[in-house]
């Protein structure tokens, strides 16, 4: 999985950051703006979202190698807003 994230960093980090921003935003709308944040739970919601996907729907993806960068893109923000709610009914905003 790490060595498929690493083919193209560049890309991965900026979706990770968009990800991550609509996670955040989506689950809580007024929080404050922390970059940081956004990268990071992009990060983590692209790589545990690309983990579960993978395993379920392998044979799925692999029919369709065009569109791959929009299943990464859709996975990472389920995977983003999935643990942005788990962050946020931790601590609310």
């Amino acid at each position: 999985m790490i060595a498929y994230l690493q083919a193209n960093p560049v890309l991965y980090l900026g979706m990770a950051f968009v990800a991550g921003f609509a996670g955040c935003k989506t689950v809580a709308s007024d929080s404050k703006r922390n970059l940081f944040l956004f990268l990071v739970v992009g990060l983590l919601g692209l790589f545990l979202s690309q983990l579960v996907f993978s395993f379920a729907l392998k044979a799925y993806i692999d029919k369709f190698p065009e569109f791959r960068l929009l299943f990464d893109l859709i996975a990472a923000y389920v995977g983003s807003f999935i643990l942005a709610a788990i962050i946020h009914f931790i601590k609310p905003v």
